[in-house]
């Protein structure tokens, strides 16, 4: 193999695999405790998210039918 091709197959290896990427997950117990009403909050949002527009689907269902 040349010489040329032996160096960019090395510095492509490198680039290729950096290595594993810092993350921001910790293990362990949360810093602050999380209250009652942010959990609340939150799993209100989270449903919210998922449910709004699927109501609004089955809700407008009838005028899609009418689009075709």
């Amino acid at each position: 193999m040349p010489p040329a091709a032996l160096i960019a197959r090395s510095l492509l290896r490198s680039a290729a695999r950096p290595g594993p990427a810092p993350r921001g997950i910790r293990s362990g117990p949360a810093e602050s405790p999380v209250s009652t009403a942010e959990t609340v909050v939150g799993l209100v949002a989270v449903f919210a998210s998922f449910f709004v527009p699927a109501a609004w689907v089955l809700g407008h269902i009838q005028d899609y039918r009418k689009r075709e």
